[in-house]
């Protein structure tokens, strides 16, 4: 099921689909050595965060025996292809978690989750046991390319370099729940769900028991289960251990999502470059661009989910252009499901792109392209299904224009509007009646935002190349570009969701970048490709610098004309160089004619070339410094979120009460920061570190609060909880108890457990002192279980 004529890249031939990939007499070990650099990287990071050589070790036999050996065996099965081992370990690792999903549901549905090892375990004795499926054991197929050593040394230098990016800076300084401190919310929220995950399918929402959980869960079901099979505690692996196989994981889906595309093996390290170290063009001082990345260490559904969107477009476009088999579509659609319920932007990303690509090939070929059509209404139905199940989040999420201008710095003086944006329109509030002075600001920093991202516009730019717009894989990738800049100037999410469209598209705008210099300059002598392509990302790599250091305002901008002038003048600046970098052109071309046609080649390196020093020297060197030495132990600050006693009292619980016991508790407000009796409702210590189900604790996150966005004028997080009786039952159980109301919960929602922080408010202790039974007390907590 393929569209016919799109089998081969348009630019296909033996050697630019090799550029150098021959058969080399280098010993293949020579090769495999480059990957030692991310696997000592790797430890590395680990090891200076805190985490133990038992526990390195354990995860890593888990994941690489439970995930990428299943998902390379089944890649190579139903999707055979020209790929080298570290690809098949890239989109392996994307199937390996989709297939792995499967089997968590399956059994945690029947109650078995503790042998969910034999999942994964089933795959290794068929591959071993059947004749004809021992050959995927191999690592690479007779006709697979060897590429240069040069491929392999750039790609393990930036998944080290991503490693240590990423650990040194928000890793490291994330405490794992032990003492006091001011945890992430969301982290103790995902934290409750991965608890919840590991008892029951489909989730209840465990900070309101009995109420099925309606979010995108998926990527938390598979800590869950690498923390059932590692044997692993869920807030090592929440806080330190998922992180780093899903890095890898990004980092070689990317590269081989570029080769097949390209065929060069040099678009590999760039898109990753792109996707993961060089992720914006930098040349705002103080106000400016917008920099959204693929990977959020505190976002696991975004990390997760871009990854496996990434394996899901390779495996897509096999299927649909470059003619995979038949069978593959088994494993397109396994992983397709796994995207939908990781973030709600990544199946609109592929149905944008497929639309946009079934679009291309019906204008071309002037006949309905059957095949990509059929995916795209699959996609549709996956989509529509995925909200119905596993799209709680965007509750209370309106389609209303700018509505991303909230988020930035002058917008509230410009409009005067503060707290939850009004309900209705088709625009947001703060422009629908705007000056001249605050359409300015607007226009401004919406033109930031796209000359932040270049590399998007170098994908735009290579449909004007002939050989580049008449291949459906490049429509294909412009696609989801324009539904991330749809989803990111029209989705009006409260928690400016919006911005995940953006990182989730990045990677394919890596590799459509790859894709459209390479096809720019093939067919050139290799000194003219390499001068275009190393001149283009020089000047670029130069002139952003230059930009950011002389082309800014002297000093921190305050008034909304000195945050417009502080956005727009650097972006003046820039296009002063260009138009002068164009004149240059012009005489060198009428100079040197055989430079003619390089042009545009040209000004796509420029635009690439301007992320390249996004990040500082010194960015690189406090992230080595921070995972170099001794531990750091993190400080608690003097009024923390949450004290030592309040974590420890949790974990206590956690040890000790059972596996599907509900608790009732008083800790569904952070500490106060504000002053009056205002609860911002994300406070997640019992259900997140203590582990177990609530009878009402933080509802912030609940689709059901999501939907009451805009209501009382104030954020999503300080709306009151929408269900009030719980609350009025909470209070009474902490502040009045009597037998009646103890049995009440008991059999009506199944509590056995109290804790009651007096740190939280007024707290009965004489009476439940007479009512229940005191198990353990901690400081200012004291929790007691409630027995028949």
């Amino acid at each position: 099921m393929t569209d016919k004529r799109t089998i081969e890249p348009p630019f296909a031939s033996t050697v630019s689909m090799t550029h150098g990939l021959g058969r080399s007499s280098r010993p293949r070990f020579v090769g495999a050595l480059v990957w030692l650099l991310p696997a000592v990287t790797l430890y590395w990071v680990l090891a200076g965060t805190e985490v133990t050589d038992g526990d390195i070790l354990r995860y890593s036999v888990y994941f690489a025996g439970c995930v990428v050996l299943p998902g390379v065996l089944l890649l190579r099965a139903f999707a055979p292809g020209r790929r080298t081992w570290p690809e098949d370990v890239g989109i392996g690792i994307v199937v390996g978690l989709s297939y792995e999903l499967a089997g968590w549901a399956l059994f945690t549905a029947a109650g078995v989750q503790d042998w969910l090892v034999l999942w994964p375990a089933a795959v290794l004795v068929v591959f071993a046991a059947v004749p004809r499926l021992r050959r995927c054991w191999r690592a690479q197929a007779l006709d697979a390319p060897r590429l240069p050593l040069a491929w392999g040394a750039t790609l393990s230098l930036l998944m080290s370099a991503t490693l240590l990016m990423y650990y040194g800076t928000t890793v490291s300084t994330t405490p794992i729940p032990e003492n006091g401190g001011n945890y992430y919310q969301d982290l103790l929220w995902h934290l409750g769900i991965v608890h919840e995950l590991g008892r029951s399918v489909p989730p209840q929402i465990p900070q309101v028991a009995g109420e099925t959980m309606q979010y995108h869960w998926f990527a938390d079901a598979h800590l869950a289960s690498a923390a059932e099979i590692a044997g692993i505690d869920p807030r090592l692996v929440l806080f330190r251990l998922w992180f780093a196989p899903i890095i890898i994981g990004l980092v070689l889906a990317v590269a081989a999502l570029a080769r097949q595309v390209s065929g060069a093996w040099w678009t590999a390290p760039l898109a990753v470059a792109l996707t993961t170290v060089v992720q914006r063009v930098a040349i705002w001082k103080y106000a400016g661009g917008v920099g959204s990345s693929p990977l959020v260490f505190l976002s696991p559904s975004q990390s997760f989910g871009t990854a496996v969107s990434v394996g899901a477009a390779a495996l897509l476009i096999g299927a649909l252009y470059r003619g995979a088999p038949r069978r593959s579509w088994a494993i397109v659609l396994l992983v397709v499901c796994a995207s939908a319920g990781s973030k709600p932007t990544a199946v609109p990303l592929l149905l944008g792109g497929t639309g946009l690509a079934a679009l291309f090939l019906m204008v071309r070929n002037r006949r309905i392209p059957w095949p990509t059509v059929g995916v795209g209404v699959a996609l549709v139905g996956v989509m529509v299904a995925s909200m119905l199940t596993v799209a709680g989040s965007t509750a209370g999420t309106p389609l209303r224009l700018f509505g991303v201008l909230r988020a930035f710095q002058g917008y509230t003086a410009l409009t005067g509007v503060t707290g939850a944006p009004a309900a209705g329109g088709w625009i947001i509030e703060g422009l629908r009646d705007a000056d001249q002075q605050t359409w300015t600001w607007a226009i401004a920093i919406l033109a930031s935002v796209v000359v932040s991202r270049a590399v998007v516009a170098v994908a735009f730019l290579g449909l004007a190349q002939r050989r580049t717009r008449t291949d459906p894989v490049q429509w294909w990738l412009v696609g989801t570009l324009l539904t991330s800049m749809l989803g990111f100037v029209v989705v009006d999410h409260p928690g400016f969701g919006q911005f995940y469209f953006l990182g989730g598209a990045l990677p394919f705008a890596g590799v459509a970048a790859g894709h459209v210099v390479h096809l720019a300059v093939t067919g050139r002598r290799r000194a003219a490709r390499r001068v275009i392509i190393a001149g283009g990302l020089l000047a670029g790599a130069a002139l952003a610098p230059a930009i950011r250091a002389f082309g800014n305002i002297d000093t921190r901008p305050v008034s909304p004309a000195e945050i417009t002038r502080a956005v727009a003048e650097p972006m003046l600046w820039l296009a002063t160089a260009l138009v002068a970098g164009l004149l240059g052109w012009l005489v060198l071309r009428a100079a040197r004619p055989q430079v003619r046609g390089l042009g545009l080649a040209l000004l796509m390196c420029v635009a690439v070339g301007l992320a390249l020093l996004s990040r500082p020297w010194s960015e690189w060197r406090n992230a080595a410094d921070r995972v170099t030495g001794e531990p750091r132990q993190i400080p608690v600050p003097a009024a923390p979120l949450y004290t030592t006693d309040e974590i420890q009292a949790a974990l206590w619980l956690e040890r000790n009460a059972g596996r599907d016991d509900v608790v009732v508790t008083n800790t569904a407000c952070q500490s106060r920061r504000r002053p009056g009796p205002v609860c911002d409702a994300r406070g997640y210590l019992v259900s997140g570190v203590g582990g177990h189900r609530t009878l009402m604790e933080g509802w912030a996150y609940t689709q059901q609060s999501l939907a009451n966005q805009g209501e009382l004028n104030v954020g999503y997080s300080l709306l009151p909880s929408p269900w009030p009786d719980r609350v009025a039952l909470t209070t009474k159980a902490l502040t009045a108890p009597t037998p009646d109301l103890l049995e009440a919960l008991r059999s009506d929602y199944g509590v056995r457990w109290v804790f009651a922080d007096r740190r939280k408010g007024t707290v009965a202790e004489r009476a439940l002192d007479r009512l229940a039974d005191r198990r353990h007390t901690q400081g200012q907590v004291i929790i007691y279980e409630l027995t028949d």
